[in-house]
């Protein structure tokens, strides 16, 4: 069968794409949607038929955490891109909808943010809890506790009393009074909840919570049957299954699954402790899910668009699944995700176009005159989600300008050595302040001709920068050279300050400085 369709589609007007119908009673939609962002998919969802997608800055070079963004998109296109708050700068963070309201959330953090969808602006949350499941008798919360493992609690709207099993942030599937809680590789059915354990003061979730005994003992496992559960997998190794359950749904009165092998994706279903594939949906595809992200999978009628790469980095993808219908949309991606290498001589000629700005505009060189030129110059941005300060070895005049904000770009020159510039500038006026290059080892070495070789690239390399500035600048004033390390200044009549120092040896590396007295 065909992997994928390159049709154009109003995201909204399902009949009009191409479809494939299955002798199974099940249709695949594909679209794709051509996009052009610098970013990896890290959360998605759906809301009054808009897509609202996260995307993060995928390399980090000074530490801290990526930059988020938050494309919303309307009938395949891009009707808006929301930067995300620098306070929700972390690792694990969930993203969903409850009662109408869109919602950031760090895991292990009280502070989250809306948004409010008539501004777009995000706005301050005080707290949100970690209901993930409700009906007209309970409502259902449940944690993650990493190496601890899960616990899911279900309380008795009407009692106000807990009941508890040990299972990790489940989606929640119900069939008349039965609920089914699904796990990756393992399915357990619940015919009534009240027959879980009865929890008492010390393992509810809101003591739970509070206390944060992950560890509490509450009791044997009762109360559920496992309908379905992967033996081959170990939950120590902390590896992907072979075989693994991406998401389950209900049509008609069967829980069917979107499952995913080594080679295929199919729809499925559970038949005598087995899964029984019905029917392929497409080749090879690697699905995934955040780190503590569980709450949009199960609220609001399970708005969770499920994401998957594709072993081609510059196309990713959604699945949707709607009754017998299953809705795939490929995003393909022109824009470079990581750097590409230009080769050495290109990036020479990059730096020496550099050179020259920095030398003939620093004073009055602007940081988004900058964003054209290295735009231009196709290096990969990298600048940090967070302020990089500048110490007095750097620039010893740390008093004279207020420097608070920064850009950082990437080159990538070949296998052996990488290049990173930084523009320290005043958030104020936008003006450069001090810039800073590095030449770095691409890989690690092993074995000695590899050493060797980017040994003598990097001496090249050295010997070209010394060049360029001596032509440039004249004569360095002061100038250290030894087996294993050189530095170098350059003072020049129109009162630039210039830096050069390398170390060469085991490890490989070379750093510019530039500044205006």
């Amino acid at each position: 069968m065909p992997f994928f369709f390159f049709a154009c589609i109003n995201v909204t007007n399902k009949e009009a794409v191409n479809v494939i119908h299955f002798d199974s009673g099940f249709s695949l939609y594909q679209d794709t949607i051509f996009v052009d962002i610098k970013g990896e998919m890290t959360h998605a969802f759906k809301y009054n038929d808009k897509f609202y997608i996260l995307f993060q800055q995928r390399i980090l070079k000074y530490g801290g955490y990526e930059k988020r963004w938050l494309y919303v998109f309307s009938n395949g296109e891009i009707e808006k891109i929301i930067d995300c708050p620098k306070k929700m700068d972390c690792v694990y963070l969930d993203f969903y909808v409850k009662n109408d309201s869109i919602i950031l959330k760090p895991y292990m953090d009280k502070q989250c943010y809306y948004l409010d969808v008539q501004n777009y602006t995000w706005k301050e949350l005080e707290e949100t809890d970690d209901l993930i499941f409700e009906d007209e008798k309970f409502h259902v919360y449940s944690l993650d506790f990493g190496e601890w493992g899960g616990k899911t609690w279900f309380k008795d709207k009407k009692t106000g009393i807990e009941y508890l099993i040990e299972s990790t942030t489940p989606l929640i599937n119900k069939i008349d009074t039965t609920y089914y809680l699904t796990n990756g590789v393992v399915v357990n059915k619940i015919e009534n909840p009240l027959q879980l354990n009865k929890c008492e003061d010390d393992v509810t979730y809101e003591n739970i919570r509070a206390s944060k005994k992950y560890y509490s003992w509450y009791g044997e496992p009762i109360g559920f049957d496992v309908v379905y559960e992967d033996t081959t997998f170990d939950y120590f190794l902390f590896s992907h299954p072979h075989s693994y359950i991406v998401s389950s749904f209900i049509l008609g009165k069967r829980l069917l699954h979107i499952y995913e092998t080594d080679s295929a994706t199919y729809i499925a279903k559970i038949e005598n402790g087995s899964m029984k594939i019905i029917q392929e949906i497409g080749g090879k595809l690697d699905f995934y899910n955040w780190y503590y992200s569980y709450r949009c999978k199960n609220l609001n009628g399970n708005n969770e668009l499920l994401k998957f790469y594709t072993k081609d980095e510059q196309l990713f993808g959604l699945m949707e699944v709607v009754g017998n219908k299953i809705f795939m949309y490929y995003f393909s991606n022109k824009a470079e995700l990581s750097p590409k290498p230009q080769g050495s001589e290109k990036a020479d000629s990059i730096f020496v176009n550099r050179f020259n700005l920095i030398l003939s505009n620093l004073g009055n060189l602007q940081l988004k005159r900058i964003a054209l030129e290295e735009n231009k110059w196709k290096s990969f941005d990298i600048t940090p989600n967070h302020k990089v300060s500048i110490g007095e070895s750097y620039y010893p005049n740390p008093n004279k300008y207020k420097i608070d904000t920064c850009k950082s770009y990437l080159i990538q020159e070949d296998s052996l050595i990488s290049n990173s510039i930084m523009y320290y500038a005043t958030k104020e006026n936008d003006f450069v302040r001090v810039v800073s290059i590095d030449w770095e080892e691409e890989m690690a070495l092993m074995g000695v001709e590899l050493e060797k070789l980017t040994m003598e690239a990097f001496e090249k390399k050295l010997n070209f920068l010394e060049g360029c500035i001596t032509q440039k600048v004249g004569k360095p004033i002061k100038k250290e050279k030894n087996k294993n390390h050189t530095k170098m200044e350059w003072k020049s009549a129109s009162g630039f300050t210039i830096y050069l120092g390398s170390t060469m040896g085991r490890y490989n590396h070379i750093r510019l400085r530039i500044y205006k007295d």
